[in-house]
């Protein structure tokens, strides 16, 4: 079974991902900021992580930065969900090592289309 990482700052986020998530038969590890977030990617090695960029202790840049900075993790695509929509902000997302970007308001349908185009079922 898949494993998928979900670092947001906001609980009902993290809820309504995490249950999309494992109804369509994913396993899920929630972390509530950034440093988490990059502590359980290396402890849990996810299949993917959806990460949102504006969050307490360390943004997800930050954390984006050192993920891909770790040879143990470098591998693991990232998926920004923000709502910082800005075209610079997708262009910093990209040019950190994130695999794809999506601005919230999200449709559930689409980040999971997303999540099974990048690492299957």
């Amino acid at each position: 079974m898949k494993k998928i990482l979900i670092v947001d700052d906001q609980p009902q986020i993290s809820k309504i991902l995490n249950d999309i998530l494992i109804k369509s038969g994913y396993t899920t590890e929630m972390a509530f900021d950034g440093l988490v977030g990059v502590q359980k990617a290396k402890q849990i090695k996810p299949d993917i992580i959806i990460m949102d960029v504006m969050m307490p202790v360390m943004s997800g840049f930050e954390a984006c930065k050192q993920i891909k900075a770790d040879s143990s993790t470098s591998k693991i695509p990232i998926v920004f969900l923000t709502a910082k929509g800005q075209e610079d902000d997708e262009e910093e997302a990209i040019k950190l090592g994130a695999t794809a970007f999506i601005t919230k308001p999200f449709s559930p349908k689409s980040v999971l289309a997303l999540i099974e185009k990048i690492i299957g079922k």
